[in-house]
């Protein structure tokens, strides 16, 4: 297994693939450069193919290479596609708990029976996302608006948002601009950095309401999506959204 260390060439998270260079200056295939800079978008591991790139600072990743293919991507289909079945199981007996509850009498009864209804439906829907993951036509319209909250959260007023598609090879690529009613160049940058990470918020010691972007991690790496994040013009959070198009139906 060898690994390959790789920086942002200006110091901070990369916008594109080709902000990032090896550590030693020698050349390095466009593959594991675009998994290093989803490992610095996330700040987390990220895998694709055969190279999982693991982030050591804000700019600089360790990217390595496994070419038996028995690396993280493959567990990630594994968990994902079981775990959402599994669910299916849990739900089904807490369905049949929640039946047996409404049977029982007295105020404890009723209570415990809204909890586990409510659990149910929490289920239910994490059991939708599970389903949804699987299937990238159906879920980039929920990246995308998840893009858009996401933003919102980090900057708080905005004068304009839009989102704009285009096709780039394999990819769909989405996007995701808005622009800041109040913030500038070096708040925007620190914001830049936050695109990828878990509960969003703007400000930058506390959590927002809302997981983000960062919910759609795992599916990102199992579909061979990537995200990217930009300022332009010093007032607009920009995140390009590659989104890889789902193979043509065969006859």
């Amino acid at each position: 297994m060898g690994f390959t260390f790789v920086h942002s060439q200006a110091g901070v998270p990369p916008s594109r693939v080709e902000d990032l260079a090896s550590g030693d200056g020698t050349a390095v295939d466009r593959h594991p450069l675009v998994v290093a800079g989803q490992a610095l978008t996330w700040q987390t591991t990220f895998t694709s193919g055969s190279a999982t790139a693991v982030p050591v600072s804000g700019a600089s990743a360790v990217v390595f290479n496994h070419d038996d293919g028995t690396g993280q991507g493959r567990w990630n289909r594994r968990f994902a596609r079981g775990f959402a079945h599994r669910m299916a199981g849990e739900l089904t007996i807490a369905s049949v708990t929640v039946g047996l509850l409404d049977e029982t009498a007295g105020a404890e009864a009723d209570e415990d029976a809204e909890m586990l209804g409510s659990a149910v439906d929490g289920l239910a829907r994490l059991l939708t996302d599970l389903e949804d993951s699987q299937a990238p036509e159906e879920s980039a319209d929920r990246i995308v608006a998840d893009a858009l909250s996401t933003h919102a959260a980090l900057m708080g007023p905005l004068i304009e948002q839009r989102v704009t598609v285009r096709q780039r090879d394999e990819f769909t690529v989405h996007t995701v601009r808005s622009v800041s009613a109040d913030l500038r160049g070096p708040a925007l940058e620190r914001l830049r950095a936050r695109v990828g990470l878990p509960w969003p918020a703007r400000v930058e010691n506390g959590v927002g309401v809302d997981l983000g972007l960062a919910r759609w991690c795992t599916t990102m790496q199992v579909n061979g999506h990537q995200m990217w994040s930009r300022l332009e013009e010093g007032t607009a959070l920009v995140t390009d959204l590659w989104l890889r198009s789902p193979p043509e139906p065969r006859e």
